[in-house]
């Protein structure tokens, strides 16, 4: 059986991003890909798991606002009488 690896990487000295020239960088360089007006929000990996897309997630949380919504806009429910009461002795 293969041992998992006990390899980390060494965390970077705070002066690390000195070494490299940011003359030529770009500020949102791949801002185009992404979809106007989106937000991006971090999923828990145990739910990732369960829905597996973007679109699965959207859907879900879709119809819980849905059944949210309705739940909010229905009156309760009446108990149905008929007339007759029950006398407790």
């Amino acid at each position: 059986m293969k041992k998992g690896s006990t390899h980390r990487r060494p965390i970077p000295p705070e002066d690390a991003l000195e070494r490299y020239d940011w003359d030529k960088a770009t500020r949102g360089r791949h801002a185009s890909r992404f979809p106007k007006g989106a937000h991006a929000v971090v999923i828990a990996p145990e739910l990732w798991r369960h829905f597996g897309t973007a679109d699965a997630v959207n859907d879900g949380l879709r119809v819980l606002l849905k059944m949210a919504t309705l739940a909010k806009t229905r009156s309760p429910r009446q108990r149905l009488s008929t007339g007759k009461r029950r006398n407790v002795a």
